[in-house]
């Protein structure tokens, strides 16, 4: 509850202040993501959700410099435990800093590529069994590099106002052990 209480707010000051930038080539946007694990990482995670907080600047009508700033909470399958009336179950959060480009194909119409660096951690929650209170323990957050490949489309609710643009993008993550990619499917205002 607490994460969402920060939420909320920091959502609400980002889609109010994309008017701000609306006859800029700078824009501002914020994102809830559906997050799919892919490849053998869907043998350890399930189906999670996630937010992203995107800059991007126009160079020219087709050329676009992007960064973006995600979130992600990811199930484990690794399965709940239960030890000394205590309960354990595990979730993958992470946390991602790319940077890159994209290119429209016309307004609505665009694809990107980004790179840069995700950071991975498995976070144990633990409940009592006899209050189900809530503790938790997690490992540290590991640094792995980033590609991201993807394509959207772009709706103008308003001229010169604000966007609705609904994307799909696959997030290859080169891990030490297994690799975690991911494919995203994001709206953003």
């Amino acid at each position: 509850m607490k994460n969402n209480t920060f939420l909320y707010p920091l959502l609400f000051i980002l889609l109010a202040s994309q008017n701000i930038f609306a006859q800029t080539p700078f824009r501002i946007g914020a994102s809830f993501n559906i997050i799919f694990p892919s490849g053998n990482y869907t043998e350890f995670a399930k189906t999670g959700v996630g937010g992203t907080f995107e800059t991007d600047y126009s160079l020219a009508p087709n050329y676009v410099i992007i960064f973006s700033s995600t979130y992600s909470n990811l199930t484990s399958k690794i399965p709940q435990i239960g030890v000394d009336g205590k309960a354990i179950d595990f979730t993958i959060k992470s946390f991602d800093f790319l940077f890159g480009g994209r290119y429209n194909f016309n307004y609505s119409l665009f694809a990107l590529v980004k790179t840069g660096v995700s950071y991975i951690k498995l976070h144990a929650n633990i409940y009592d069994a006899p209050s189900y209170s809530k503790d938790g323990t997690s490992t540290n957050f590991e640094p792995y590099y980033t590609i991201a490949t993807g394509a959207g489309y772009r709706y103008n609710l308003a001229k010169d106002k604000s966007d609705f643009e609904f994307s799909a993008i696959y997030k290859f993550v080169n891990g030490d052990v297994i690799n975690f990619n991911t494919f995203h499917l994001k709206q953003v205002c």
